[in-house]
Order: C-alpha cells, then structure tokens, then sequence
C-alpha cells in the first residue's frame, strides 16, 4: 500500500477533528463551572444589596436625627444670642447710670430681699 499526501493531509484532519472534539467537551465543562460561579456571585451580589437596603434605611433615620440635633442646636445658638443682647443692654443702662442713681438701685435692691 501506497502511502500519498493526499492520505497523510487526511490523517492530520483527522487528528484535528478528534482534537477538537475533546477540546469541545473541556469547554463546555468550563462553562458549566463559569455559570455556577456566576449564579454564587449572584446570590453574593443580592445578599449585600439586602444589607445595603437595610442600611441606607439606617442611615436615614441617623440624618433624621443629625437634622433634630442640628436644629436644636440652632435653638440654643438664637437664645444664647438673644440672652447675650439683652445683658450688653442692661450693661449699657449700667454704665448710663451716675452714681447717686447707682446707690438708689442697690439700696431699693437690698430693701426689697430683706422685706420678703
């Protein structure tokens, strides 16, 4: 028997053809395992959006409560100017007063804690 080109050409189609036959196999098994990775990565994914739901909802009500402090803070910041406005009042009438005037306030002052 006669050994051609023609024949050696289709041995080596035919090993290629086996070759990838099995090289076929191998990749729909990786495939299998890429698809079972992705749906564990998916279970992940769903799982830390939960929490992050659970989250933002707590982060929420932390601002709710930051904005409750913030405004009480600005509360006290207005009575502390308010309180501060009317002492540089009365500081300034005590300055107006002369000292006759002075005496008068203190005497009226200390007679009346002693009247009670």
């Amino acid at each position: 028997m006669k050994f051609t080109k023609q024949d050696g050409l289709l041995v080596i189609i035919g090993i290629l053809v086996i070759f990838n036959i099995f090289n076929t196999n191998k990749i729909k098994t990786d495939i299998k395992g890429y698809k079972d990775k992705i749906e564990n990565l998916q279970v992940k994914i769903d799982s830390v959006s939960s929490q992050n739901k659970i989250l933002d909802g707590k982060i929420g009500s932390i601002n709710t409560h930051i904005e409750g402090i913030t405004d009480e803070i600005n509360h006290i910041d207005n009575n502390i100017l308010v309180i501060k406005q009317n002492t540089n009042e009365k500081i300034n009438i005590v300055d107006t007063f002369t000292a006759n005037e002075l005496e008068q306030f203190f005497t009226n002052r200390y007679n009346k804690s002693k009247d009670k």
